[in-house]
């Protein structure tokens, strides 16, 4: 039996938002729900399929699923609008 080993990536660390589910994001909702977004980051693409929630702290949690967003917990990641007021769109942070 074999099992896929999730993408490394660096914890803590923003990475850029791309697109999700093939668009530019414009607003938090767009995370919200069964999601695929890409990101860019330290250690390059990545692609990020799961469930997405509204916090209270004014961020979305995505709950990465292994099998194209179905399977089992991989990592958590926080969104947020990018706080670089030189950068438009989102983050996230595994």
């Amino acid at each position: 039996m074999t099992s896929d080993t999730p993408d490394m990536i660096v914890s803590g660390v923003p990475y850029a938002v791309t697109d999700v589910e093939g668009d530019e994001p414009s607003t938090l909702e767009s995370f919200v729900g069964q999601t695929t977004m890409h990101t860019q980051g330290p250690t390059g693409e990545h692609e990020v399929s799961g469930s997405g929630e509204h916090e209270h702290d004014g961020a979305v949690r995505v709950h990465e699923k292994d099998h194209d967003g179905t399977g089992r917990d991989v990592r958590t990641w926080t969104v947020s609008p990018d706080p670089d007021p030189d950068h438009e769109g989102f983050v996230a942070v595994g």
